[in-house]
């Protein structure tokens, strides 16, 4: 088969010319999908949009597509530069030429970290259930139930870039890039938390509690996603050629199925967590960022994101001020519905990313005072996140 995809078309065919170099080539005819390729001349327009397509066995990237035919008829010879690859339904065919630039990822880095500082401050008042009055428990408890999508949105977003199809990385190069972004910082930094740990807050930090915490990916408590960050970068090629291969309905399938069993607990009990595994949970999370990705943010769409985030919110804040009130802060499951695996902040996350993206896409071009502020804050996103607990 020629290179990536072949086209037939019939006016060809009663020519004379064959439209593949496979001699081999039959006269299947398999699944037909259109797309507008502007600025194309007729000629190329007819054969992309009549003629059956098929798709490669190979790799479903093409640099350029080829329609060949013999030497009599050198004139039907159309080739398609790859600013033109088209995309299938099934998402496993061509991609664009370039990885997508998200208009809105900057402004959602620095949206997320700020949840994430929500978070933290709020989760103090938290759990000093009971010796703060009733109104102001309430209020650090709505704080913290409005603000647990926040690191659902950092994976979200790191899938929606790392598992472009587009993205033609060699895998050393990858992951020789993000070692140095995240493996380095991390080591850093958990040595700077053991130190913490031992001067601020008395406890022993011996060689024993340092190879735990290392083996268990939880150096200090908001580290942990480093980890996890981490065990996705090592999964994000093979994730990536999936996502390049198979249907896009399927991959909905598979990443409702992940996030439906770890909303049960079920992927978590059946795989001891630690460093290695400790992100195998948020593959799921991962998968919708670059679904979400491509999804159009029609009004319909926003109208139902902004219903299933402030219902999911009253739900964990409402349900957590019951569980409290039966359970006091010292029972871990008060603060159940605080998981970020859970049922309500899995809804109430992918219902922040839908909003979140259609705000700050719709913001990019339009307010540049607000561009260069978010400009200007995005690179200290990472910085803000790993230093936050020691302020």
């Amino acid at each position: 088969m020629a290179d990536g995809l072949v086209q037939r078309h019939p006016d060809l065919a009663r020519a004379g010319g064959r439209l593949s170099d496979d001699p081999d080539d039959g006269p299947r005819r398999e699944p037909t999908w259109r797309r507008s390729l502007p600025h194309q001349a007729d000629v190329r327009r007819r054969l992309v949009h009549d003629g059956p397509v098929r798709r490669a066995a190979a790799d479903s990237t093409i640099s350029g597509m080829r329609v060949g035919t013999d030497a009599v008829h050198p004139q039907h010879a159309v080739t398609l530069p790859s600013h033109h690859a088209l995309r299938s339904p099934w998402g496993a065919c061509t991609v664009p030429h370039k990885p997508v630039v998200l208009s809105y990822g900057d402004g959602m880095r620095v949206a997320a970290v700020v949840a994430v500082i929500g978070v933290h401050a709020s989760g103090i008042g938290v759990m000093r259930y009971g010796r703060l009055d009733p109104l102001h428990w309430w209020s650090v408890n709505a704080v913290d139930s409005l603000c647990r999508w926040a690191v659902p949105i950092f994976i979200m977003l790191s899938g929606a870039l790392l598992l472009d199809p587009a993205r033609d990385e060699p895998a050393p190069t990858f992951y020789r890039k993000r070692m140095a972004r995240v493996g380095i910082p991390l080591l850093v930094w958990a040595w700077f938390y053991f130190f913490w740990t031992w001067a601020f807050y008395g406890e022993r930090v011996d060689r024993t509690f340092v190879i735990r915490a290392l083996l268990d990916g939880l150096t200090y408590n908001h580290l942990y996603f480093l980890f996890l960050i981490l065990g996705l970068y090592a999964v994000a090629p093979l994730l990536r050629m999936y996502v390049r291969r198979v249907r896009r309905p399927q991959q909905w399938a598979v990443a409702a199925l992940v996030l439906a069993l770890v909303s049960f607990g079920i992927l978590q009990n059946a795989i001891p967590m630690n460093a290695l595994t400790r992100f195998v949970p948020f593959i799921g999370y991962f998968l919708v960022g670059i679904l979400l990705r491509d999804v159009p943010a029609t009004t319909p769409l926003r109208a139902a994101a902004l219903v299933a985030f402030l219902a999911a919110t009253a739900f964990i804040a409402i349900g957590t001020g019951q569980r409290f009130a039966s359970w006091g802060p010292d029972d871990w499951r008060s603060l159940a519905l605080y998981d970020t695996l859970g049922a309500p902040v899995v809804i109430q996350s992918i219902a922040m990313f839908i909003l979140l993206r259609s705000f700050f896409a719709a913001r990019a071009g339009t307010h540049p005072r607000e561009t260069r502020l978010i400009r200007l804050l995005a690179p200290l996103v990472f910085g803000i996140y790993l230093v936050h607990r020691a302020v």
